[in-house]
Parts: C-alpha cells; sequence; structure tokens
C-alpha cells in the first residue's frame, strides 16, 4: 500500500499539503483492491493530520435510508454503528451537503449522545465534512476532539474537505470496480447456462427427419425448450415448454424440466402418466409464483398416429392438406401449480398433416397493435410449402424479421410433418380445380373473413409476386387488386358479418402470377358488379374498376359444385 505519511512542511506546525496528501490517498486505491483496508488506513492519516482523538467515515445503504460506519479510528471502535439518515450532525452534513463544525457536541440538538452512552467515549466537539461525487452525496467523514481542546478552524476545515472529496471519488471509483468484476462474473455465469441450454438441445440434421425444433432466446438464455428422440421401436418422443419468467432462475426450471423429460420419456409411454409425474416432481422443487407449459407425447412415423397430453401450454395448431386448420385445446394446468393434476391423453392420425407446436412468443410477435396469432402463424407457414421442415421454420422467423415484427418472449418452434400424403393431395387439388397445366402452384391458405388478415396475407402473396419476377410496381399492383377483391368479399358477398372464409390459392405462370379468390358466399351476377364509370360521382363501385385496371385478366370462374363465388385474377410480366 502506499505511505500516507505526509511530508512535515517548513514550520513543523502541520503535517503535508492537503493536496500532497489527496495524491497519497489516490494512488492507495489505485493500487489495492481491498477498498476497506484503503479506507481504514486514509482515515487513520486524517486523525493524525487534524490531530484529534477519533474519526469515523460513514456512507449511505443501498436503500439511502442510513449511514452505516464503515470505517472508525479512536479509543472505542464503532464500525457498523447505524445513524438513520437526516439524524446526528453525520446525517445533517448529509441532508444539508454542507461541512459542520459543532464547538460543543452537546449543546447541540442534532447530537446523537446514544453513541457516547454505548462506548463510554466523550464527545466534545465535531468537524464533519460530506463526501460526494458528480453533485451526489454519498456519506460523511466526521472528526472528533482535537488534541489541544481548542475548536476546528478554517485550515481544518478546509484541510477535512479535500480529504473527504479524495477518499469520496476513491470509493466510488472501487465501488465501480467491483460492480464491473461482479457483471463480469455474472455475464460469465450466463454464458456457462446459454452453453448448457445449447446442449441440452436435440442435434438437428437434413436427413429427412418428420420433425425439427428452432429456438430464438430475446436474451442469452432462454426458458424455453424443446426436445424429441427416437425410442426402439421406431417412435419418437418429442416435448415443447415454456418456463414462467425469463432470466436464469426461468433457465434453471427449464433444465430441470427438460432433463426430467427427456430421463422419464424413454421408459414411461403414456403422455397423460408422463405429465402426471413430470407435474409432481416439479411441484415438489419449484419456487413459489413459477410455473411450466408443457405438451408432450409421441409420435409413430409409419403409421402418421400421435399421442399427446397438454399441461396449460398454447394449443397444437393441425394443417391438415385440403382442409381449414385445426387448433386443439387443452384445459389441463401447467406444470407445478397442483400436484394432483390430472391430464388427458389427446390422439390424432396425421394422414399427411403438419402437427405444429409453439411457444407464446411466437403468437405474440407483434406488428403494431396486432399479435399474429395461431391465423397468423398458420398463414406464414403456408408461405413456406414445400421446403424441408428446417428450411421452413428459418422462412418463418425471417418473414417475422423481415416484416418487422417485435417479440417480448423467447421464441420456440416444434413441428411434426407426417407427409403421407400432402404431395399427392396436392397434385390431385390441382387437378380437381382446373388450374392450367402452365402454372405451378405456390401456396394456398384460408382465413376467416376480416379485414385484419389482410396484413398478415400481404406478405405471402408479395413473396409470390416478387418469385414471379415482377418488379415493386407490378407487384404493388398485385397487391392493390388482391386487397380490393378480398374487401369486395368481406363487405359484399358476407355483408362484414366476419363469420365467412375465404380462400386464396397462388399460381406462377409461365408469364406471370394468377391469384384464385374463393369466397362461400350466396352467387352473385357479375354483371351487376361491372365497374361504372368513373365520371359517375357517387360512393361505391370503384373498387372493380381498380381491379381491372391494374390487372391483365379478372373474371369468375363456374365451380362445379355451385357453391360460392371463384374470382381469378391473373397479372403477366412486362
Amino acid at each position: 500500500m502506499t505511505d500516507l505519511t505526509p511530508s512535515p512542511v517548513a514550520n513543523g506546525d502541520h503535517l503535508a499539503d492537503p493536496l500532497e496528501f489527496a495524491a497519497a490517498l489516490s494512488r492507495s486505491f489505485a493500487q489495492t483492491q481491498d477498498i476497506n483496508a484503503t479506507v481504514r488506513e486514509a482515515l487513520s492519516q486524517i486523525v493524525r493530520l487534524l490531530k484529534v482523538e477519533a474519526g469515523a467515515i460513514f456512507l449511505l445503504d443501498e436503500a439511502q435510508a442510513s449511514l452505516v460506519c464503515r470505517a472508525a479510528v479512536g479509543p472505542v471502535d464503532i464500525t457498523g454503528l447505524t445513524v438513520p439518515t437526516g439524524h446526528g450532525i453525520v446525517g445533517r452534513a448529509v441532508a444539508e451537503d454542507r461541512i459542520q463544525v459543532v464547538e460543543h457536541a452537546y449543546e447541540d440538538r442534532a447530537f446523537f449522545a446514544e453513541a457516547d452512552k454505548k462506548t463510554g467515549f466523550v464527545t466534545r466537539s465535531i468537524l464533519c465534512a460530506p463526501m460526494g461525487v458528480a453533485h451526489t452525496v454519498i456519506g460523511a467523514v466526521e472528526v472528533l476532539n482535537k488534541h489541544d481542546g481548542k475548536p476546528f478552524n478554517a485550515e481544518d476545515q478546509s484541510l477535512l474537505r479535500v480529504m473527504a472529496a479524495s477518499a469520496a471519488l476513491a470509493i466510488n471509483n472501487a465501488r465501480m470496480a467491483d460492480r464491473l468484476v461482479a457483471q463480469e462474473r455474472l455475464q460469465r455465469e450466463v454464458e456457462l447456462a446459454a452453453e448448457i441450454q445449447r446442449h441440452l438441445l436435440p442435434e438437428e440434421d437434413d436427413s429427412g427427419s418428420p420433425i425439427c425444433g428452432l429456438v430464438r432466446p430475446i436474451l442469452e438464455v432462454s426458458g424455453d425448450f424443446y426436445d424429441h428422440f427416437n425410442l426402439p421401436d421406431g417412435t419418437i418422443a418429442f416435448a415443447i415448454g415454456d418456463v414462467s419468467g425469463k432470466g436464469l432462475n426461468a433457465s434453471l426450471l427449464m433444465a430441470k424440466a427438460a432433463g426430467l423429460f427427456r430421463c422419464l420419456g424413454k421408459t414411461v409411454r403414456d403422455p397423460s402418466r408422463l405429465m402426471s409425474i413430470l407435474n409432481r416432481e416439479v411441484c415438489e422443487t419449484v419456487s413459489r409464483g413459477m410455473f411450466v407449459t408443457m405438451v408432450a407425447g409421441l409420435y409413430d412415423p409409419s403409421t402418421g398416429r400421435l399421442r399427446f397430453a397438454n399441461a396449460g401450454h398454447l394449443p397444437p395448431l393441425l394443417r391438415r392438406p385440403g382442409k381449414n386448420s385445426t387448433i386443439m385445446p387443452a384445459d389441463a394446468p401447467p406444470l407445478g401449480i397442483v400436484a394432483s393434476a390430472k391430464y388427458v391423453t389427446e390422439e390424432v392420425s396425421l394422414d399427411g398433416a403438419q402437427f405444429i407446436l409453439c411457444t407464446d412468443g411466437v403468437t405474440e410477435f407483434r406488428f403494431g397493435d396486432e399479435e399474429l396469432g395461431t391465423e397468423g402463424l398458420d398463414v406464414l407457414f403456408s408461405m413456406s410449402r414445400g421446403k424441408p421442415i428446417r428450411e421452413r421454420l428459418s422462412a418463418v422467423v425471417e418473414e417475422l424479421e423481415r416484416a418487422g415484427w417485435r417479440s417480448r418472449d423467447d421464441l420456440t418452434l416444434l413441428v411434426i410433418d407426417d407427409g403421407l400424403a400432402a404431395a399427392a393431395w396436392e397434385r390431385h387439388a390441382e387437378k380437381e380445380r382446373g388450374a392450367p397445366e402452365t402454372s405451378d402452384f405456390l401456396f394456398g391458405l384460408s382465413f376467416p373473413a376480416d379485414p385484419k388478415r389482410l396484413r398478415l396475407i400481404r406478405p405471402a402473396i408479395r413473396a409470390a409476386a416478387e418469385a414471379c419476377g415482377f418488379d415493386d410496381m407490378e407487384t404493388d399492383d398485385v397487391l392493390l387488386a388482391a386487397g380490393e377483391a378480398i374487401e369486395n368479399i368481406i363487405v359484399h358477398a358476407y355483408a362484414g358479418t366476419r363469420k365467412g372464409e375465404i380462400a386464396l390459392a397462388v399460381h406462377r405462370m409461365a408469364d406471370g402470377l394468377m391469384l384464385r379468390i374463393r369466397d362461400f358466399a350466396p352467387n352473385v351476377d357479375p354483371a351487376k358488379i361491372a365497374p361504372r364509370d368513373l365520371d359517375d360521382v357517387r360512393p361505391g363501385g370503384l373498387g372493380t374498376h381498380f381491379i381491372r385496371a391494374v390487372m391483365d385478366d379478372a373474371s369468375f370462374i363456374p365451380l362445379p359444385d355451385g357453391e360460392g363465388n371463384l374470382l381469378e385474377l391473373v397479372k403477366r410480366k412486362r
């Protein structure tokens, strides 16, 4: 430690220049990591320099509610003594941010006499200076009773003020250094936790596996997890989970839940029984207020048979080829809330369907004031039709990021793609729809007759137009026509009730793009919705005009079953 003993001045009556002492104090703080030892040594030298009987350094606690003695020099050690903020001479110095000079301690009503009573020390006079950094007071230095019995003078005040400023700066720097060390230690722990979590996830490959997952944590560690592994009989055990909360606590509970599933899922073949066991284990150790939502089950690729149990998780999305998607809700509570909770095994035959699981970080993605929701997720998966699972998952996330969606939570997806009949159905469906032989089916989707759905559908149409080689202006034309057509269906065909369904099929043509938009409302007479003259100034009727203006062809196609209406829009490249 740096020697804090100052050199004497010429006349020998006083010790060093206060600035010299301050420099030595700063060097001491810079050369030691023991801030408490340095504070004690500095205080000892202040006591020597001012020739006083005792001294103490008080610092505000984190709550700013009390002043705590962190170092004391004198016949009595008062280290640890706590004085409420605003009490005593020390409290007054801090509150007023002004040096305090008290010639007769017991005549000052603010004097904290209890300390003398407890220690037996007799305080006669007091000099107390606040310690502050950047206009923020952090504590005070107090010295008591000059050896010569004289009152503290202006020179004493000046010296103590300099020492207090130097001590405050050094203490503040030491605190910042301690915080940096703590942050670095925490960062290393977080990085280790993140690495452990990555090792808990299954290794994904591109070998054509029917199951694949993806995690995007909003922080370095995640409370989400998924897992899947093959069993000896060829079935695949799978699970997805979401732990309440974020940060290290959530990641630790996630690791426990994932580990339990990996262990128990290899022997317990009934999903409801597995979930009950997991629930009891989590209930025994979970912290108050924490829980785990989870879906776990078994999938047989040879038959398409899937069995699962849901513990308070988001309902799975079942996307069947040629049919509307289905949401499969469950009423059982999450793991870790009620030890006696009962869970039910659900069974479904996929027959070529996609079984999609996600955490609420996906469905709660926001664009403006609108959430993606399960229906929006369904649309995004429609856009990535025909791609391998891994590419499909990446495409969904990329589309969210490209569209500017914001996440408030970890994002996790797990998809099981049965694929037994999807390709065959698509070929059959295209033949039944009578699509031109020169066209390639890009994607199809169905959605409620709700204007809000347009926000989710437009990115899919834009991507299709760009894939067909249209420039920005041509793409905007396609979006305008599709939007007007769908809005006409909502407003006129379904009378704005939002109870009907709309089906959209998008085809790539050799020279452009074709959209087929179908509703299931009563048949319309095309002659009655012909565009009126632009000179006819009155509300309504211009949507059809705009559609025909920007598209090369817009016509109604007769339907064999006679149900609903089918509008075909064609846009050719220039």
